[in-house]
């Protein structure tokens, strides 16, 4: 599924708290597209920036209703799961 110019548009004006630049470049990477989920570390591979920080990005992101834990996806090689962050959906 394609969001349009202005389901993008509209997905950016949801919020009206400021976001920064980097929390931005990370929301970005959704394309407004609520069926996209990624780990961390794949947000931060696909960013350019290090874990650390997509972390706290992603955390204050998340607090703030921009961004959702959308789910678990089991690690290759590693016993824990790791949280699969997308945009909300809402469950009417």
């Amino acid at each position: 599924m394609h969001a349009s110019q202005t389901q993008i548009d509209a997905f950016h004006g949801l919020s009206s708290i400021e976001i920064s630049d980097t929390q931005r470049r990370i929301v970005d990477l959704f394309r407004g597209d609520r069926a996209v989920t990624l780990t961390r570390d794949e947000l931060a591979v696909a960013a350019g920036l290090g874990v650390p920080t997509i972390c706290g990005r992603v955390n204050e992101l998340v607090k703030a209703g921009v961004l959702a834990v959308r789910g678990t996806a089991k690690r290759p090689g590693r016993r824990c799961a790791q949280q699969l962050i997308g945009l909300p959906v809402s469950v009417n």
